[in-house]
């Protein structure tokens, strides 16, 4: 079983939790030529509510030919080098990472207020982020409406509807509590806060 048991992270409010904070999605499609995968990179927001990724591409990305087909959505995480002095020299050179895997079906949206709606719940979501204050954020209307549809012709908006979720959390769980206590402190130490976090 890969990955092993102790490995796999089925908590749903962990996974969307890591998905929100690495939005930066690796998205793979088959592709009938040969037997690898396609692979483009797009930030997605996932809405809980309706249980749906959103996001955009250029209209030639070749995702947007995959409407009604599935595909598999990588966010990974924080990761570092675990050293053997993290854990008083009781384990060997490491990596921690976490990451979360998606089976989702492409939908592609045709509908210009559904478009609209999708670039507004993304703008208002990443500049939050982005912006000190309030009043700073900018904000899509502020892009004349005539301007705004032309510029969406040249796009694909998507969402994706997930089937199934799994995620791959490689944070010493096959080692003694101690041992992850003193790997979980050494990180912190370290200012690696995001991933100690995640150790339990």
């Amino acid at each position: 079983m890969y990955p092993a048991a102790h490995f796999q992270q089925h908590d749903s409010k962990q996974l969307q939790q890591l998905v929100n904070s690495y939005p930066l999605a690796t998205i793979l499609m088959p592709n009938t030529q040969n037997q690898l995968n396609d692979i483009c990179r797009v930030p997605l927001l996932y809405d809980p509510a309706r249980e749906v990724f959103i996001g955009h591409v250029a209209k030639y990305n070749p995702l947007s030919s995959f409407d009604g087909q599935s595909v598999k959505l990588l966010f990974s995480g924080d990761d570092c080098y675990l050293s053997p002095a993290y854990a008083h020299n009781k384990t060997l050179p490491s990596w921690l990472y976490s990451s979360v895997y998606v089976t989702a079906k492409v939908r592609i949206v045709k509908d210009q207020q559904h478009k609209e709606q999708i670039m507004q719940r993304l703008t208002d979501h990443f500049e939050q982020h982005f912006t000190e204050h309030a009043t700073d954020k900018w904000q899509i209307n502020e892009v004349p409406v005539q301007r705004r549809k032309a510029m969406y012709q040249q796009l694909s908006f998507i969402e994706f509807i997930p089937s199934h979720w799994c995620g791959n959390f490689k944070l010493s769980q096959n080692k003694p509590a101690e041992i992850r206590a003193a790997i979980k402190q050494s990180l912190m130490l370290a200012g690696k806060l995001s991933i100690a976090e995640l150790i339990n």
